[in-house]
């Protein structure tokens, strides 16, 4: 019996249904289950994806954080709309001077 060989992609979709499927614990004993099917190199491509997937969900965050940071949506509507106006005003003083 041949032994199936893995794309990355076919990792990547891989995960993607794990994902899907999975939370948490389980998703990590599920991808720990899914790395043993694989052979080296496919490991290797399974850690890389995983690390840029923990990357991107780590920016997500980050922005995530930054909007909360900033307050909602109409916090920051009112503050851009100040921002503007100040800058208005002090263009306004300028010419005048």
């Amino acid at each position: 019996m041949t032994e199936r060989v893995w794309s990355r992609q076919d990792i990547e979709e891989r995960v993607n249904v794990l994902r899907e499927r999975h939370d948490g614990e389980a998703f990590a004993g599920a991808i720990a289950e899914f790395s043993e099917e694989l052979a080296p190199e496919e490991q290797d491509d399974l850690r890389e994806i995983l690390l840029e997937r923990s990357r991107e969900h780590a920016a997500r965050n980050a922005a995530l954080d930054q909007r909360l940071d900033q307050g909602g949506w109409l916090r920051r509507t009112f503050g851009k709309i100040e921002e503007a106006e100040r800058r208005q005003r002090e263009r306004s003083e300028r010419r005048r001077r």
